[in-house]
Parts: C-alpha cells; structure tokens; sequence
C-alpha cells in the first residue's frame, strides 16, 4: 500500500497590519515582544473579508536565535462570519512556514474547523520600518 499524494489549494491571502511592538523583555524562553495587530485584508478564493484590530503576534527569540510567532487575531468575512485565527511558526535562515488554525461557527466557513493549513509569511516593509505582513493560507487535501 502507499501513502496517496497530497495537493495544496489556496484559501487566502492576507494583509496584516502592525503598530509598534511592546518588548516584555528576556524571560526563561527567549526575548517576548508582543506585536498589536492593527486591522488588514483578506481575499482569496475561499475567504475575503478583513482582519479586525483587534489580536497579537506574542513573539520570542530563543537562544538560537529562531524567532518563534505566535499570533491569534480575527477575520470578518463579507458575508458577516467572524473567524479566529491561531497562527504559529518560526523565523528561520530557510524561511518563514506557519501553520495556522481557523475556528469558525456552524455555517459556510465550518469546513475550516477541520482544515490541514500551511502558511508563508513575508513582511511588509517601508524602507526599513515593518508595516505589516503578507501571508498565503493553502489547505492540504489528498488528491
């Protein structure tokens, strides 16, 4: 027997806006620093809608120097459907991969209760200052 082949579908694209981060200084995991989400936008072939301002990303730098992310903010689609994410991953010389989770209430959207998720994230700069970041949400399905 062998394993079935696996295919990714794009869900959505996100813009997610940031304000200044709040460094809660070195604590036994790493340096904290808790970066507010300010609000965004989602579009997408399965999702569209906008992040709310309201969440954070509560980070920490370990000793090895891997920024490991945490963030848990909401989504309200065009349809009036709240989601809320938990998005975690880590920032590493090969790149940035999340793994995300989308809870979402009985209806259209419930499907995402028991999605498999991966992310890509990328910052959003302007010159040197962060904005924001910029992630892909796929769902992994067999084929």
């Amino acid at each position: 027997m062998t394993h079935p082949e696996l295919a990714m579908d794009l869900v959505a694209r996100l813009e997610v806006l940031i304000s200044e981060p709040i460094d809660a200084g070195v604590t036994p995991t790493g340096h904290r620093r808790v970066i507010p989400i300010t609000g965004g936008t989602v579009t997408g072939p399965r999702i569209t809608g906008e992040v709310l301002g309201i969440g954070a990303d509560w980070s920490v730098v370990r000793g090895d120097g891997v920024a490991a992310v945490t963030a848990k903010y909401l989504i309200r689609t065009d349809d009036g459907v709240v989601l809320t994410v938990t998005n975690t991953g880590a920032f590493t010389a090969q790149g940035i991969v999340t793994t995300p989770r989308i809870e979402a209430p009985e209806g259209p959207y419930s499907w995402l209760n028991d999605a498999v998720l991966v992310g890509t994230l990328i910052p959003m700069l302007e010159g040197a200052r962060p904005l924001g970041v910029s992630l892909e949400f796929h769902q992994i399905r067999v084929k």
